[in-house]
């Protein structure tokens, strides 16, 4: 078997290993974009990080229960006030 007949028979197999791989390149490519596509955008053009709606609940819950603690240790403190005077 000369090194042409090899060539030949091995020439096919690598075409179409390029051409699957092609494929999957573009596959998941087009994939990367589909998920992107459905990520909320989290940080704007500018470089500055924009809220998630879950994180922006959590902190709106976070921030009436520390207004809650703080408008109770506000009337503690007037209490103790007046009972001092």
């Amino acid at each position: 078997m000369a090194w042409s007949d090899v060539l030949k028979a091995v020439i096919p197999i690598i075409v179409a290993a390029l051409a699957w791989l092609l494929g999957q390149v573009s596959s998941a490519n087009e994939r990367l974009v589909k998920i992107e596509s459905a990520m909320p955008a989290l940080i704007t053009k500018e470089g500055v990080p924009t809220d998630s709606p879950i994180s922006a609940g959590k902190r709106m819950d976070m921030k009436e229960e520390l207004n809650r603690e703080i408008n109770d240790l506000h009337v503690r403190v007037m209490l103790l006030e007046q009972k001092s005077k």
